[in-house]
């Protein structure tokens, strides 16, 4: 039993689990949409969560607490490892003029983050394919347009296959519908 343990082990050490957290956060922030697998999406949502959460909390303090605001920028960047990724974060550096992703949710509580399942009720077939063809998943993706194939030939092979992304609007929220990808068999 896993009595007061908490977390995925992902058949990973604990360096390696976090170098893979900070590696799908990061990617979750550069392009806004990944494709993964459910359990590392489950992982990594809380960590993502929490980031967006210190930064914030630091624009908070841009004006009004300067040495606060650089404290929360520091231990984002102690957590990511990315100065990149925590420009776009704050809204600094190229970002100014648009704003970072944490200005992008100043008026939300939490749900900065989304998991949509890939697979359908069969295990390793989208939904609405057929058992003998090879399902193709194209989606768009910072102006690129890119392809997933998903093999099917056995039960279980693509099911924890989902889609990460973060949440468009602070107020609004898509519909299910509009966000799923057009799927397409070969």
């Amino acid at each position: 039993m896993r009595h007061r343990m908490r977390g995925r082990h992902l058949s990973r050490t604990a360096a390696h689990r976090k170098a893979l957290r900070q590696n799908i956060t990061n990617n979750l922030f550069t392009y806004g949409r990944i494709i993964t697998t459910l359990e590392k999406a489950k992982e990594t949502r809380s960590f993502a969560e929490k980031i967006i959460t210190l930064a914030k909390k630091g624009l908070l303090k841009k004006d009004s607490d300067k040495p606060g605001y650089v404290h929360c920028y520091r231990q984002a960047l102690s957590r990511l490892r990315s100065a990149d990724v925590v420009k776009k974060l704050f809204g600094e550096g190229q970002w100014r003029e648009t704003g970072g992703l944490a200005q992008r949710y100043m008026n939300r509580n939490g749900g900065y983050t989304r998991i949509l399942k890939l697979s359908g009720t069969r295990l390793g077939v989208l939904s609405g394919s057929n058992v003998g063809k090879i399902p193709k998943l194209e989606y768009k993706m910072e102006g690129r347009d890119r392809k997933l194939r998903l093999l099917g030939r056995r039960l279980n092979d693509n099911a924890s296959r989902v889609i990460f992304e973060l949440v468009e609007g602070a107020v609004e929220m898509q519909p299910a519908e509009e966000v799923k990808p057009k799927v397409v068999t070969a």
